[in-house]
């Protein structure tokens, strides 16, 4: 004995189509979001840690503390990034008082304050650190100094996201 079967009406197949790409749009946009938040609440955006991320403070100077570390851009797309958007935020998300640089050290731009060019070239932004330029997998350094008594810190905000600081 065998069976006869016949096509699924048109509206049963559209609606079968329809169903699928819901599902695969759902499961799309729980991959994407479990990417761009690695790590539940250590991370929300495409930066990440890359290597070692050290706070420490200096024996002579014991009232400040200097995070060094490496962020690598795990997005798809690349970033740019300005240090004016580069924020310390305290537990309930206040900003703690700091000086960030897209450099491993602190350094000084060609032109004093309130001279140079109207328009700085973004030469010379990515070489003092007030810029970072990031295609998809490259790292930059960051280092950030604030003092103790201006806040605890527990986030770096980039404007796009942010980080849990390393402890």
């Amino acid at each position: 004995m065998s069976t006869i079967t016949t096509p699924a009406p048109a509206a049963t197949f559209n609606r079968r189509r329809a169903v699928a790409v819901l599902l695969l749009a759902a499961l799309g946009v729980a991959v994407f979001l479990g990417l761009s938040s690695l790590g539940g609440s250590d991370r929300i955006g495409p930066l990440a840690w890359s290597g070692e991320a050290e706070v420490f403070t200096h024996p002579t100077l014991p009232g400040d503390r200097v995070l060094t570390a490496k962020l690598r851009n795990d997005g798809l797309r690349p970033l740019r990034i300005h240090i004016d958007d580069v924020r310390l935020l305290d537990g309930a998300g206040r900003v703690v008082a700091s000086t960030p640089v897209f450099l491993q050290a602190f350094g000084k731009s060609l032109w004093a304050g309130g001279r140079g060019p109207q328009q700085v070239p973004d030469s010379e932004l990515l070489r003092t650190g007030r810029i970072a330029l990031l295609k998809p997998g490259q790292e930059v350094p960051l280092t950030v100094a604030w003092h103790a008594a201006d806040g605890d810190p527990v986030r770096v905000g980039y404007g796009r996201g942010s980080l849990a600081l390393p402890r």
